[in-house]
């Protein structure tokens, strides 16, 4: 899932309207990520804060070599 940094978040709610999967949830002025088997981490919600409060961090497996 991708990461939120609170102390960065204004709650400005552009990752919420991005979110395809419906992952991230705004009540009142905290935006929270909520954990979703629809979540492809597709990476909008990161390229639409402004205040770069959302990381997808990436793994990068190599296959072994047969």
């Amino acid at each position: 899932m991708p990461e939120l940094n609170i102390d960065l978040c204004d709650g400005c709610g552009l990752c919420v309207a991005a979110c395809h999967a419906g992952g991230i949830v705004q009540k009142e002025d905290a935006v929270r990520i909520v954990e979703t088997e629809l979540c492809d981490y597709c990476g909008v919600c990161e390229a639409v804060c402004p205040q770069q409060a959302i990381e997808c961090t990436y793994c990068i497996v190599f296959g072994e070599e047969e």
